[in-house]
């Protein structure tokens, strides 16, 4: 793109131009010269682009003899050959700490270091190439590790990041603490958790609407979703999904904005549950019955979940974190897709990219990789 085409137009037509373009192109662009770099890495380009930017899939595979973490854009083309081809690597990136993909939030992931119990959480951006090691209080190190929950996101009006966690005491009669970290504070502090419910360390923190979620279960084993308003910091009461489901075979996720439900019980398929109008417990409606024929028939208690619905009807799905695997509109049949080397697991999230520079919370301890 020729710099003097540039010269003449009003800043807030070219930081409109700039934001629309791919992230690789965007990238190039700021190598020509120092002002254009200088633009890309201001708060008006950063919002501007955020709000233009188009989500992708964040990949963390590793094994015994692998680590690696690539971002990828979905390909929407219609009647491609193969499911694969719906997936262009856009940036592979390596971390100096052995993080899990835990979630993402408008731009930043947040990822954990299992290896060293619940003190190792990061948030990074992996297209500005920078990171932050949140700092955790010792009491955190004298937990397990399974007992504790996290969710990541942002608040809807302020626009404030913010880590929650949440520790319960033991399974069966679960005392519950609740911990909040803002990013730029650089510390947490103790917020007041809801009614006693069952949280199960596996589950993740789903960010929809400016809230954080969780499926939990009362003393009857009851399915409900607990609420986090991270604007007011606050719990609301856990609501009923009005819908029956094992506790081991189901999951809450998000889908296409919306709160969302796999049901993994049955031999044959797998339901998708998703809330049509946020908090309006009567939405929830039966989207997708995914068939699991041929590859995944028979009974199981791994929890699946929904990643994208493409336009020509597939739906990228993840196995826990063993694989990925498609469900095909065309022949009605689920395969395993072969992107990722044998013998090894991911995390996978859908990702928004952002040039959102964690230095602009002006913390301290901000890294490159």
């Amino acid at each position: 793109m020729d710099q003097e085409f540039f010269t003449n137009l009003p800043l807030e037509i070219i930081i409109n131009i700039l934001s629309r373009l791919p992230v690789r192109t965007i990238i190039s662009c700021k190598c020509i010269c120092k002002s254009w770099l200088n633009l890309v890495e201001t708060d008006e380009f950063v919002k501007s682009h955020l709000s233009n930017s188009v989500p992708g899939l964040a990949i963390h595979e590793y094994g015994l003899k692998l680590e690696s973490y690539k971002f990828f854009e979905f390909e929407e083309e219609l009647d491609l050959e193969h499911h694969e081809l719906h997936y262009n690597a856009v940036t592979n990136f390596g971390l100096p700490f052995d993080g899990r993909i835990h979630s993402s939030a408008n731009g930043l992931l947040f990822l954990r270091d299992l290896s060293i119990g619940n003190t190792g959480l990061y948030v990074c951006n992996p297209i500005t190439r920078d990171y932050i090691a949140i700092h955790c209080p010792r009491e955190f190190d004298q937990t397990y590790s399974h007992l504790a929950t996290y969710g990541f996101g942002v608040s809807k009006m302020s626009g404030i990041y913010k880590v929650v966690r949440i520790f319960q005491e033991s399974v069966d009669f679960p005392k519950l603490e609740c911990h909040v970290y803002t990013l730029g504070t650089g510390s947490w502090r103790r917020v007041e958790s809801n009614s006693p419910v069952g949280y199960d360390g596996r589950s993740v923190g789903v960010f929809v609407n400016g809230n954080l979620h969780w499926m939990v279960f009362d003393q009857s084993n009851v399915p409900l979703i607990s609420c986090f308003n991270l604007e007011t910091d606050l719990f609301s009461t856990p609501f009923r999904p009005h819908l029956r489901c094992e506790r081991h075979s189901v999951g809450l996720f998000a889908l296409e904005g919306c709160l969302c439900i796999c049901d993994n019980s049955s031999n044959y398929k797998i339901d998708i549950w998703l809330m049509k109008e946020y908090g309006v417990e009567k939405s929830w409606i039966k989207e997708f019955v995914i068939s699991k024929v041929p590859d995944f028939v028979g009974k199981c208690y791994e929890v699946v979940y929904p990643i994208k619905v493409f336009k020509d009807g597939d739906i990228l799905m993840a196995w826990e974190d063993s694989f990925l695997f498609y469900y095909s509109n065309k022949t009605k049949t689920s395969r395993k897709i072969h992107m990722f080397e044998p013998e090894t697991y991911m995390d996978a999230v859908v990702h928004t990219p952002s040039f959102l520079s964690l230095k602009s919370f002006r913390v301290k301890n901000v890294r490159s990789f």
